[in-house]
């Protein structure tokens, strides 16, 4: 049983990160079609707390930002880019060159590109001087950050032209810049002119004309917008998009049968999925890889988690393979760096002997060591990201009960649970990681001091040493090594978060949607070419 097991999981986490797994099948138009017109209705299962790009992660914000915003740097998207595969693409920025020494990035803005005409801002074009304005408050307080740590200086020659200074070479800039979170927006986001909680003024495709909580978040074509496809054609195709904030799942599935959602978003399970399929035999079936996976952070404020062997017998605790049979149906067990970056993450049987080989005999005697015999308790704050990432955290619960370890669940909303990881204020705490798309983005979010995920308060000098060093090296292989020795390290050393599993994402779409290409990055970057065929 154990070997099919392991099996079934060897075929589904050796699918290429950078391939899509199922191929959309599409029979093409017996007549050319104008692309033009339409709109088409996409279900994510969270409002939108806010739309201050700064403010937080939360996919619910982003998702919805990308439709109305751009960043410098874009993502390449189409049948031949696979999910998790970066190919970069002029953004807000028409070209770039970067110095030899690979210090000093040098941006020539589009001329084409307008801000949004709403007031404020009007429909002036957009400058230098917005870019930098965006990226000097990012720095200092937004959750990039991060993304701009290696950057000293941003500076505008001209109204066209941006430059950064770097203060040590980093060989991810260009991906940090084209991240999910690096909207840029207009100065008078940031000089009080407007409250960018509230209102959304960007360069995008459509412009966000209205946003009722609960009910849908619509826009509508922006007549200005630079894009064109790869034949001059102006960008977007569809006149209208709506995102619905479906939370039910079971009211998700049925909005997608009757036909009130065109594109799926969010968690739905193989059965669910054959399900949808029994009811629409043509919809267009897409399987990817997870891009994000559960994450067990274990607050050391709380006594028993200070321990490094308390840790280490938590994570022996976790039978990963099984909960990822029973609960998700397949995927793959996560690693400090997810199993979505196939070609960064540790090899899978490596995985498996750290994560994935539950031990519970060792677990006790690891808790009895550090003074736990008899076990403790502790509040299990879970994220409540769905009816499956609630069972994963019962399956936890359940395994930790084996070696003594009583977890108390406690349910919160995501916008919640990430304000209380901010604060500190949990004992452990279970959350679906934010989708990254480079080793790099995994261990500056959560291994940094004062990084956006870092909700353990972990401050290593030697862990930061290795991260920053493996951002100046221009050889892959040897960069790639150093990214295998960081994992191992924070396994040997930290054990926090605890990586749990991700799991087969689904993205399936109406027979009559063409040009969908899921991207692992959030906004929906293919979404200017999707059409509707008549």
């Amino acid at each position: 049983m154990l070997k099919g097991l392991l099996a079934r999981h060897r075929f589904v986490t050796a699918l290429p990160a950078l391939a899509i797994a199922a191929a959309m099948v599409v029979a093409a138009p017996a007549m050319a079609q104008d692309k033009h017109g339409g709109k088409v209705v996409i279900n994510v299962h969270a409002d939108a707390p806010n739309f201050d790009p700064l403010a937080s992660t939360e996919f619910g914000v982003h998702s919805r930002l990308g439709l109305a915003m751009n960043r410098l740097v874009e993502w390449k998207t189409g049948p031949d880019i696979g999910y998790g595969q970066f190919v970069p693409k002029p953004g807000l920025a028409e070209s770039w060159e970067i110095s030899e020494d690979g210090l000093t990035y040098t941006f020539k803005l589009r001329a084409d590109a307008v801000w949004q005409d709403i007031a404020p801002v009007s429909g002036r074009p957009v400058t230098s001087a917005d870019v930098v304005a965006t990226y000097e408050a990012m720095k200092e307080s937004g959750v990039q950050k991060g993304l701009l740590a290696a950057v000293d200086t941003i500076t505008a020659p001209d109204d066209q032209t941006v430059v950064l200074t770097l203060n040590r070479r980093n060989v991810v800039l260009l991906q940090n810049l084209a991240h999910q979170n690096m909207w840029i927006l207009p100065t008078e986001a940031f000089d009080g002119s407007y409250d960018r909680n509230t209102t959304v003024i960007g360069t995008g495709p459509w412009i966000l004309e209205a946003d009722e909580v609960g009910v849908a978040t619509r826009y509508v074509r922006n007549e200005a917008y630079f894009g064109k496809d790869e034949n001059g054609e102006q960008l977007p195709y569809l006149d209208q998009v709506e995102i619905l904030p479906i939370k039910d799942l079971n009211a998700r599935i049925m909005a997608f049968r009757s036909g009130q959602v065109d594109i799926w978003f969010g968690p739905l399970n193989m059965t669910q999925m054959q399900g949808l399929q029994q009811a629409l035999p043509n919809l267009q079936d897409v399987q990817t890889v997870a891009n994000t996976q559960s994450e067990l952070y274990l607050n050391p404020s709380f006594e028993p988690f200070a321990d490094l062997q308390v840790r280490q017998a938590l994570n022996l605790a976790v039978d990963r393979l099984g909960l990822g049979e029973v609960v998700r149906g397949g995927g793959g067990i996560g690693g400090v760096v997810g199993p979505a970056l196939n070609a960064q993450t540790l090899p899978e049987e490596e995985r498996i002997a750290l994560y994935g080989t539950p031990d519970h005999e060792k677990a006790k005697a690891l808790l009895a060591e550090a003074g736990y015999p008899d076990g403790f308790s502790f509040e299990f704050t879970v994220l409540n990201y769905g009816e499956e990432f609630v069972r994963e955290a019962e399956w936890i619960q359940q395994d930790l009960a084996e070696i003594g370890v009583t977890a108390e669940i406690k349910m919160v909303d995501t916008v919640a649970g990430q304000a209380l990881g901010k604060e500190g204020d949990y004992q452990a705490m279970f959350l679906m990681m934010s989708p990254f798309a480079e080793a790099d983005e995994y261990f500056t979010s959560h291994y940094l001091p004062g990084a956006v995920r870092n909700y353990t308060g972990i401050d290593d000098p030697t862990l930061t040493a290795m991260i920053e060093e493996q951002q100046g090296i221009m050889d892959v292989a040897a960069r790639q090594e150093k990214i295998w020795e960081i994992q191992r390290y924070v396994y040997e050393n930290v054990q926090n978060p605890l990586p749990i599993w991700a799991a087969v994402l689904l993205h399936p779409a109406q027979a009559d949607i063409r040009g969908w290409h899921p991207m692992i990055t959030q906004g929906f970057p293919s979404l200017p070419e999707v059409w509707v065929e008549e």
